[in-house]
């Protein structure tokens, strides 16, 4: 039985209310041990008890039976899977296992076998023989990963499936250990780390897959914090406060991401739960006209997309973004021939009015500025332009000021960055600098308000674009705008080989400094998020980088603060959505993972709030008649 609009409406502000309560302060929060985008259609991570009246948690997944119309754990109809038991008939079986927090390999183990036979009905599991030989030949959490944290704590990961566990985080290739029971202090002997190997993990690093390993009984993850009290002894279990997840109550008939709330510094402690694990929850969508090209803005519950409609012409349309998620199309306007579709809003703080750049029909660059209606509907205003033979088009708003900044590959081959102001009217659109650098293949562009390093005094203000060269080396350059929206080239950074190139800007630590990170495809093929500082002076200092896998195209857009989404078209040619977020140090963590259905080519995001925060994805469709349907997807954010 679907829900009613009406039930929607109630579980939107339950899980509001929920919110709202359950925030509180902590010195951590962590994040959830996986990502939606691993699960089977349909399934959510779950957790059933509180481990005997214990902090420690273990962990599963479900699917919604809709005949039974309740959650279960196995793939399969429960009597074909009393009948045969295995393994690798539970929805978690082999779920990847990520770092929930940042620190140092303890202990661990990474090649033991898992039990002979999982449980059915309860205590009728069937254990490998080295947990039940004298001594213990397999230790008590399996395969497993102990991570001592930068504030003194412990996180056991346990378990996990044999061979699972990269060498590269564990040393250990035996399959037996001696003496199970024989410690150091708390820890088992055999299985720590000796100091000089011990290596370094990052909340949202792979750390192996959840497995039936040690003392278990069934497949599960084995999760528990604990403080250490000396090198080798630990204290009592303590609360995992969860952030950026969504949780909703296991005694449900129906499945649908309605009556999940946001979980902001709480620990699981409602039972039965469903839990989606990631910052983004999947609202709602609504499929457009088909399209070759695609760009999009958002300001509060307006988006607008600028498309290249079958037609070759640039379609603009508006859409109605609901508090719900749900996306109501309201008006269209067109104009000439385009190609290479780019569109911003005319200032950084908040208007529906947009500016679109594009390649027209002669081939040179042309702006043209749009007044939105509060009801939708489009008044074409002023116009600019004429750059012959621009491609690769890119335009986002002024740091600061009324106007926009463009960059492209000009006819020469080489990047062209300009400033416009438009008027209050948005009747003119005048170019007031030009600057002029390498030799590019492909180019993106971010603004930036609050460059700056420790010990600046000043800030740099201006944009930083990204290229790849001929070469095939990612380009970063700076570029200071005056107040008088005049350009002056900067510092420069080169960076290894890529094949496709996004960047966006995050903010650290109340709004005192700005930094930028280019989200690249390496030649490999994997997503690499590469993180910088640019100091008052315009220069770059690289800090850190994470990777995700392997893909084929690549987008990326801010999502308020120093939160980060890249929209990708994976090596399936499905729409997959990262989350990242940047610390004080400038370190990149991975912090979800949602997986969409089949696109071709082309794809942009942005973030909006309506009452809450949304992400909003464009992609086209493999499905539509001369191109692509458009199709926009509003994805709840649980970032803060």
């Amino acid at each position: 039985m679907s829900p009613s609009p009406r039930l929607r409406s109630m579980a939107r502000l339950t899980a509001v209310a929920f919110t709202t309560l359950g925030f509180g302060a902590s010195a951590q929060t962590y994040a959830f041990p996986g990502n939606s985008a691993d699960l089977p259609e349909g399934s959510h991570w779950w957790i059933s008890s509180d481990h005997g009246g214990t902090h420690n948690r273990d962990l599963s997944a479900v699917r919604f039976d809709d005949d039974e119309k309740r959650f279960t754990r196995v793939k399969i109809p429960f009597a074909d899977y009393a009948a045969d038991p295995k393994n690798s008939d539970w929805v978690i079986y082999g779920l990847p296992v990520t770092a929930i927090a940042d620190g140092e390999v303890l202990t661990c183990w990474r090649n033991a076998p898992e039990g002979l036979k999982p449980m059915v009905y309860g205590n009728d599991d069937v254990p490998h023989p080295g947990r039940t030989s004298n001594p213990l030949r397999i230790p008590r959490s399996g395969n497993h990963v102990n991570v001592r944290t930068d504030d003194g704590k412990i996180i056991l990961y346990a378990h996990l499936q044999p061979g699972s566990v990269p060498e590269a985080l564990c040393p250990f290739n035996d399959t037996y250990v001696a003496d199970a029971e024989d410690r150091v202090g708390d820890l088992p002997r055999e299985v720590i780390v000796p100091a000089a190997q011990r290596v370094r993990v990052k909340r949202g690093q792979f750390l192996g897959r959840v497995g039936s390993s040690g003392a278990s009984s069934n497949p599960h993850l084995h999760v528990h914090l604990q403080p250490m009290t000396s090198e080798t002894t630990v204290g009592t279990s303590l609360p995992l406060p969860y952030s950026h997840a969504w949780r909703k109550s296991g005694n449900a008939d129906h499945n649908s991401s309605i009556g999940f709330a946001p979980m902001q510094n709480e620990a699981l402690d409602l039972f039965p739960s469903a839990i989606h694990p990631d910052p983004l929850l999947r609202r709602g969508d609504i499929t457009g006209d088909p399209a070759l090209e695609v760009a999009m803005a958002a300001s509060g519950s307006m988006v607008v997309t600028a498309t290249r409609d079958v037609t070759g012409r640039l379609a603009m349309n508006s859409w109605q973004l609901a508090p719900d998620g749900e996306f109501t199309k309201l008006y269209d306007a067109s104009a000439g021939a385009a190609t290479s579709i780019a569109m911003a809003h005319p200032h950084s703080s908040s208007t529906r009015d947009v500016v679109t750049a594009l390649r027209d029909g002669s081939g040179s660059l042309k702006l043209i500025a749009w007044r939105v209606a509060s009801n939708g509907s489009f008044e074409r205003k002023g116009e600019a332009g004429g750059d012959a033979n621009a491609t690769e088009v890119n335009l986002v708003a002024l740091p600061e000021g009324l106007g926009v900044a463009s960059a492209f590959r000009d006819s020469t081959g080489h990047l062209k960055v300009s400033t416009w102001e438009t008027s209050a009217t948005l009747d003119t659109v005048t170019r007031r600098s030009n600057g002029f650098g390498e030799e590019a293949t492909k180019v993106a562009l971010t603004p930036i308000l609050n460059g700056r390093v420790d010990g600046d005094v000043d800030r740099f203000t201006g944009v930083v674009t990204a290229v790849r060269t001929p070469s095939g080396n990612l380009s970063l350059t700076a570029w200071e705008i005056t107040p008088q929206k005049t350009l002056i080239q900067r510092g420069t950074h080169l960076a290894g080989a890529v094949t496709d190139v996004s960047i966006s800007t995050v903010t650290i630590g109340n709004s005192v400094r700005d930094m930028v990170v280019a989200s690249v495809r390496l030649t490999n093929g994997v997503l690499r998020n590469i993180s910088f500082d640019v100091s008052a002076a315009g220069q770059f200092v690289r800090r850190d980088h994470e990777d995700g896998e392997a893909i084929l195209e690549v987008g990326s857009a801010r999502v308020g603060a120093q939160h980060l989404v890249t929209p990708v078209r994976d090596t399936t040619g499905n729409l997959r959505v990262y989350t990242w977020d940047v610390d004080l140090e400038g370190k990149v963590h991975r912090s979800g993972k949602e997986r969409a259905g089949a696109i071709v080519s082309g794809l942009a995001a942005t973030p909006t709030t309506v009452g809450t925060r949304f992400v909003i994805t464009a992609v086209r469709l493999t499905t539509g008649t001369g191109g692509g349907d458009l199709r926009l997807i509003a994805w709840e954010a649980n970032l803060r």
